[in-house]
């Protein structure tokens, strides 16, 4: 369990610390599944560790709570205060930078310089890994919250793009949700709104084959 957790944490990490240098969207809502499923994994790893390594001194444990609060919560912080947030295309954006990739550095030697308990170290990673993660995600989240305020309560949706097929035409209508549905045959044009991103409309002719749908204007 401890080697398997151990592994699972490294390859977690390299995929993290790939994502910290890219623009990433930072969700409304904040929801940390990976730490969450991290940190359960790793608890019962170091419970196992723990169950079949009964001497295990006083001054270990001491310094896995240790690095749990200064590497984990107070390092886990300080990389979330340091990436750069910003509005982009109706989402707010989060990317690190080479303070951030110098705090992760040291967020891993605080963790793994341990003298006298390297078993311990491999064995509380995971829960390590998932508790600094939980703390980065939930600073960023709360720095995001302004950003998300200023773009509204559409903004962050995925788009949806309806058909609709009235007498002799085609609507492709692409919108966020809440926007309106469609097109009201038979009624007048509706106000612009900016949910709408395009509406494209294409004679529908039988004997030339399907409509052709045009590049948005």
């Amino acid at each position: 369990m401890v080697v398997f957790s151990y592994v699972l944490g490294v390859l977690v990490l390299i995929f993290v610390l790939l994502r910290q240098i890219r623009a990433v969207p930072v969700p409304r809502a904040y929801a940390p599944r990976l730490p969450i499923v991290l940190g359960v994994i790793g608890l019962f790893a170091l419970l196992s560790y723990t169950g079949d390594h009964h001497h295990i001194a006083s001054s270990a444990w001491v310094w896995v709570v240790g690095t749990l609060v200064v590497g984990g919560i107070g390092l886990g912080a300080l990389r979330a205060i340091s990436m750069r947030l910003w509005e982009s295309n109706g989402w707010v954006v989060r990317q690190g930078n080479a303070v951030t990739m110098a705090l992760w550095l040291v967020s891993l030697i605080v963790h793994f310089v341990g003298a006298g308990v390297s078993g311990l170290v491999e064995a509380s990673f995971l829960l390590y890994l998932g508790l600094t993660l939980a703390v980065q995600q939930y600073v960023v989240y709360r720095r995001a919250r302004p950003l998300w305020a200023e773009l509204g309560p559409n903004a962050g949706r995925p788009l949806i793009m309806n058909f609709t097929q009235g007498p002799g035409a085609f609507f492709a209508t692409f919108r966020t949700p809440g926007g309106p549905a469609g097109p009201n045959w038979g009624s007048d044009p509706a106000p612009y709104d900016p949910n709408v991103i395009d509406v494209e409309v294409v004679e529908d002719d039988e004997d030339h084959g399907p409509p052709e749908l045009h590049a948005p204007r």
